[in-house]
């Protein structure tokens, strides 16, 4: 219980953190005098770090949430491992919830060494490739989702990043999907000052009379899982709702398999570009909607139960706008000798 507070509180303090209007710096100092004291200004600093999230197996029922940082130009950060209450201490932390256990302690590799900084601090600063690990343990035998973040404040510029990720657990098999960084318009949706419904970029012609294209196909990776790749290309300003929409939209785009008992499709998927929350203030929406108003890219896990031959229909469903139109394009799986296959399918 002690464990599930403590990082229910780091989430907690990491999204407050997020948010507010100045970012926190570690060291206390504004972004312009860390700059001047500590790297050469003629040196670019939009390309700070690069960082990766993955998941490994520990071993006795036990897993290892991995961030590897990589840093650029002279950049840096404090380590979890600094004995002292600064703000902005890289951390990674999990929402609350009832699936996953993950334990307090942090892995470091290579291990930082406590040293006093120019501004008389003593710090864990970490400058160089490093390795965190967080063991975590898994609560239940379903599916789930589980959202984290992983937060810091990068020196020398001395702003406060965030990093979304999404731990998925689907049929036996764990995985994490990392997003771009968090930045203003996540805490506050941007307020779109003309609706899609309105915008000057619609040609109104193509979009009634050739709104989008669709192609599907499926991958098989190396070792053995198939995902459904589905391209969608747009025409004359057109725009649809994405899947990550929270609101309660009839027409979101999703994408359905027949029933049937040996194929189905995994409920959690890539988007790509991830669509943006904005508030549209068209009367039919007044409210947060993620618009997909350009070439997007989706991927959903298929998972097959059988190593039969067989066949089996679906269809991608969403409204295309400002047509306003459902539109149902059918497509039909083939598994023969061990090959899986989609194609679309006309009525």
């Amino acid at each position: 219980m002690r464990i599930m507070k403590n990082l229910i509180a780091l989430f907690v303090l990491t999204v407050v953190m997020g948010c507010t209007e100045e970012s926190p710096s570690i060291s206390a100092q504004n972004s312009n005098l860390c700059r001047s004291i500590l790297i050469d200004s003629s040196e670019p600093y939009n390309h700070e770090y690069d960082l990766k999230l993955s998941v490994e197996d520990a071993g006795n029922g036990s897993y290892n949430l991995v961030s590897i940082i990589d840093f650029h130009n002279g950049a840096f950060t404090a380590s979890p491992l600094s004995n002292n209450d600064m703000k902005g201490l890289f951390k990674i932390a999990l929402k609350e919830n009832e699936k996953v256990t993950m334990d307090d302690s942090f892995e470091e590799i290579p291990r930082s060494v406590e040293e006093v900084d120019r501004f008389g601090n003593l710090v864990n600063w970490v400058s160089q490739r490093t390795t965190y690990k967080r063991t975590f343990r898994i609560n239940s035998e379903k599916d789930f989702k589980v959202s984290g973040i992983v937060g810091f404040t990068i020196e020398p510029t001395c702003t406060f990043e965030e990093i979304p990720f999404d731990v998925f657990y689907e049929n036996g098999e764990l995985r994490v999907q990392q997003y771009p960084k968090l930045d203003k318009t996540t805490c506050n949706p941007r307020v779109l000052k003309v609706s899609m419904y309105d915008s000057p970029l619609i040609d109104h012609e193509i979009a009634k009379n050739h709104p989008y294209d669709v192609d599907f196909v499926v991958d098989k990776s190396a070792n053995g899982e198939f995902s459904l790749v589905t391209s969608m290309k747009l025409f004359g300003g057109s725009f649809y709702v994405s899947p990550h929409t929270k609101s309660d939209f009839a027409g979101r785009f999703r994408i359905e398999v027949a029933p049937n008992t040996i194929l189905s499709i995994g409920a959690h998927f890539l988007e790509t570009p991830h669509s943006q929350t904005v508030i549209d203030p068209h009367q039919f929406v007044h409210g947060p909607v993620n618009w997909v108003t350009e070439d997007t890219q989706y991927i959903h896990s298929l998972y097959l139960k059988t190593e039969d031959d067989f066949e089996i229909g679906g269809k991608l469903i969403f409204v295309i706008e400002p047509k306003c139109t459902l539109e149902e394009v059918p497509v039909m799986f083939k598994y023969k000798n061990g090959v899986l296959t989609v194609e679309k399918w006309k009525c």
